[in-house]
């Protein structure tokens, strides 16, 4: 009987890239001793990305629980990394922004995303490695307009 699973199918390539790669970053923030946790550093990383964001919305996009978030936010906020405010749109709701003090640490941050994107890369050439994003980022681009099309029919 043939395998019904082909475990080298793009979505478990990704999988098994996107675990490693989380792992091998945690490891090396862990290890540079920041004053964070991984989990904070993700969190600080992702809204730097992103720009003021609804909490909620940091959660759905940083692949993390809301009530995690919200400890990780918690924390920066104590130590003056990041920002609450009420969305102007719904009161009810906060964004989030990070701080000119979180300057130094996304320094930090960007310089071990670095590393990691360099041992992910490994022998690729130049025109390789941008061929490999732009791929990605149609993978990513198909995803989100398939996403928007099932939401305005109502099916998510």
């Amino acid at each position: 009987m043939p395998p019904l699973i082909d475990p080298e199918s793009p979505s478990f390539l990704l999988l098994d890239i996107s675990r490693m790669t989380r792992a091998e970053f945690e490891r090396r923030v862990t290890a540079a001793q920041l004053g964070i946790t991984p989990g904070e550093a993700r969190t600080l990383a992702t809204m730097a990305r992103s720009g003021p964001i609804r909490q909620n919305c940091l959660a759905d996009l940083s692949a993390q629980s809301r009530m995690s978030v919200t400890v990780f936010l918690d924390r920066l906020e104590a130590a003056g990394l990041i920002r609450r405010s009420p969305d102007p749109d719904d009161r009810r709701a906060k964004l989030v922004e990070v701080t000119e003090a979180a300057t130094p640490l996304l320094r930090a941050l960007k310089s071990i995303g670095d590393e990691v994107r360099a041992v992910m890369r490994g022998e690729m050439t130049d025109a390789q490695w941008h061929q490999f994003r732009e791929f990605l980022r149609i993978v990513r681009n198909n995803q989100m307009a398939a996403r928007q099309s099932h939401k305005s029919e109502g099916k998510i």
